[in-house]
């Protein structure tokens, strides 16, 4: 579902912000988070934790006025940037 999201949006990730989001991830487990949204740039990710799986991916147009639910947990990911 997600990487059909990220496709129908034409967002793209490099490997460096797969990694980046794979941290966070791994520290909401760590807290005991079991759905999370992951705030990383513009970009607004619900992240199944306990299956280590990005349910879904919503850029910011796509994201205004979206209500989430069944989310225990937010965490905001510092986009990495490059040079």
């Amino acid at each position: 579902h997600a990487q059909r999201r990220l496709l129908e949006r034409d967002i793209i990730l490099q490997p460096s912000d797969l990694a980046t989001i794979n941290q966070a991830v791994q520290k909401a487990a760590a807290k005991g988070a079991k759905d999370s949204l992951l705030i990383y740039g513009d970009l607004a990710l619900v992240a199944s934790i306990k299956n280590n799986t990005i349910v879904t991916a919503l850029d910011q147009k796509s994201a205004k006025d979206h209500i989430f639910t069944n989310i225990d947990s937010a965490v905001i990911v510092e986009k990495q940037t490059s040079f």
